[in-house]
């Protein structure tokens, strides 16, 4: 996988017709006002209002004002760059991606239009987003041609790193007994009971036996369970105790209680873990390339903010 493998960030658009946000959006032909020139292109408050509903209606994000005048700032230095290396995105591509889009939602391209509009978005400023986009995939694809892509010894440290991270997981047969004390009954004195039946009890085979015969005593059904979504005390206690013994007595709700553990097995990770490793150490790449390349562009760009 390379930087190039960059995916559109668009969802679907289902619920465009029926989701309303609690601000009201300007009109095209009002609150006009220009809040930064990137090398003489305005951008203008009414196109920040514009990015702040599909930010919201499309990616689930609430973006501030600032936050979005930032992305359409950046939209507008990827377009510049892309023209620099000799890529016009054109209008089919920008056609057909949009096109895909409102097929997502299950829209004709004209139904589509209309949701939008019914939100309170300009066709034309989701299909803006759309063109810097496809610019953005083509300026990365040049940079991992250039050597900007992450070498295969670099991605195997990482694997290797993640993959130390992973936690083994555990599974165990369980079988808990208890030592109920009754009213007026000393703990102590049952916890003591306790300790002394669990020096004799020799394994889950033959020792339940002689504890289901003592007075004031539960024997539970077994159980299996595994150390995902247990307590790193319990997992600790359980690992100090052989396969075939009980834990030391502690205090429950039930009474002085113990865990046999009656089976012990240590289950790797997935064999898709390795796959998921490098998914993720990829994506965590691309954004990181992606975000000192946009920053080294910002600074060869003329933008100036006009508030």
């Amino acid at each position: 996988m390379n930087i190039a493998a960059l995916t559109i960030p668009m969802k679907r658009l289902l619920i465009l017709a029926i989701l309303a946000l609690p601000f009201a959006l300007p009109s095209p032909a009002s609150a006009q006002a220009v809040l930064a020139m990137v090398n003489q292109q305005p951008v203008t408050s009414f196109d920040v209002a514009q990015r702040m509903r599909i930010a919201q209606l499309t990616e689930g994000r609430r973006l501030s004002q600032q936050a979005a005048l930032q992305e359409l700032i950046d939209d507008r230095v990827k377009l510049i760059q892309a023209r620099k290396v000799g890529y016009r995105v054109t209008e089919e591509g920008v056609d057909a991606e949009y096109s895909r889009v409102a097929r997502s939602g299950g829209r004709t391209n004209s139904q589509f239009e209309a949701a939008l509009r019914q939100a309170g978005i300009e066709p034309r400023a989701l299909r803006d987003k759309i063109r810097a986009d496809l610019a953005w995939q083509v300026i990365l694809r040049d940079q991992a041609r250039k050597g900007g892509d992450i070498s295969g010894a670099e991605l195997e440290t990482a694997i290797q790193q993640e993959m130390k991270k992973q936690r083994t997981i555990t599974d165990y047969q369980l079988q808990s007994v208890i030592f109920v004390v009754p009213r007026g009954t000393n703990p102590g004195e049952r916890e003591r009971a306790a300790n002394a039946a669990r020096a004799r009890f020799s394994s889950c085979e033959t020792g339940f036996a002689e504890l289901r015969t003592m007075r004031d005593v539960a024997v539970r059904p077994s159980q299996f369970r595994s150390t995902e979504g247990m307590s790193e005390q319990l997992v600790k206690v359980l690992d100090r105790t052989p396969v075939g013994k009980l834990t030391p007595p502690f205090r429950s709700e039930q009474g002085i209680e113990m865990v046999a553990v009656c089976e012990r097995k240590v289950r790797e990770p997935s064999a898709n873990l390795r796959s998921e490793v490098t998914s993720a150490v990829m994506e965590r790449r691309i954004t990181e390339v992606a975000r000192k390349y946009l920053l080294e562009l910002r600074k060869t760009t003329d933008i100036r903010m006009m508030r």
